[in-house]
């Protein structure tokens, strides 16, 4: 199957980290690609050595064929856990040891190994799970040529002026716009809904019905999505 990454990031799940790659196949269908296989790495100076192993005593280095810019020889840091390395880079470049590629993401990271900058190739075995479509786990990819046609859906929030309730959501895509707005009465531009929790089960049931490989807007995350998650566990 081909596809292409949306979104990569990673869990970490009973101490072990899992890679989760959401995307789209070419069928249409969403997919996630969960790999438990890999764990985090950055790079240092052979020459470093001696000067590493003194700060962090039991580092877990390995040799590699790479090099520096400056065609030095580089050592291999594996962790555990993603969230072990910033620290570890801040003891070692304290006592002045040089950290190589130690802010690449490790979701990123993976990507990079394989070669793949958005279009994927995926060979193992799918499960179809509701919502999340097709799940593979610790699948073969390799990176392939496709340029997708995403589903783009956009969104807008307007909250009372200290965001504690929200008053209206916008939903817009190339062939659909709605505004539903918390009110009693009937308006040409905007469906009326009676109450923040209908607003929220209304935008709810549009976004499964629209069904968008990408979800944009002004600061969606931290504000949008994150307000409307916190008055829906209210």
């Amino acid at each position: 199957m081909r596809g292409f990454i949306l979104t990569p990031t990673y869990r970490v799940r009973d101490g072990v980290p899992e890679v989760h790659l959401y995307g789209v196949l070419e069928s249409g269908e969403p997919c996630l690609i969960i790999d438990d296989r890999v764990r985090p790495y950055f790079f240092l100076r052979a020459a470093d050595r001696g000067a590493a192993e003194r700060v962090a005593p039991g580092l877990r280095l390995s040799e590699t064929d790479l090099h520096t810019f400056t065609e030095e020889p580089v050592l291999r840091v594996t962790v555990d856990v993603p969230g072990e390395v910033p620290a570890l880079r801040g003891r070692l470049e304290g006592a002045g040891v040089m950290c190589l590629e130690a802010d690449v993401r490790f979701a990123y990271r993976y990507l990079i190994d394989r070669g793949i900058r958005g279009a994927f190739a995926v060979h193992g075995h799918a499960e179809r799970r509701a919502r999340l479509g097709m799940v593979l786990r610790n699948p073969t990819l390799e990176p392939s040529r496709w340029t997708p046609t995403l589903k783009v859906l956009s969104i807008d929030i307007e909250t009372d002026p200290q965001s504690e309730h929200v008053h209206s959501i916008a939903l817009h895509t190339q062939a659909f716009s709605r505004v539903l707005l918390l009110g009693h009465h009937a308006l040409t531009h905007a469906e009326p809904v009676h109450s923040e929790r209908e607003l929220i089960q209304r935008f709810l049931a549009y976004l499964d019905e629209l069904d968008p490989d990408v979800i944009t807007g002004w600061n969606v995350v931290d504000f949008d999505l994150a307000v409307l998650a916190r008055q829906a566990r209210h």
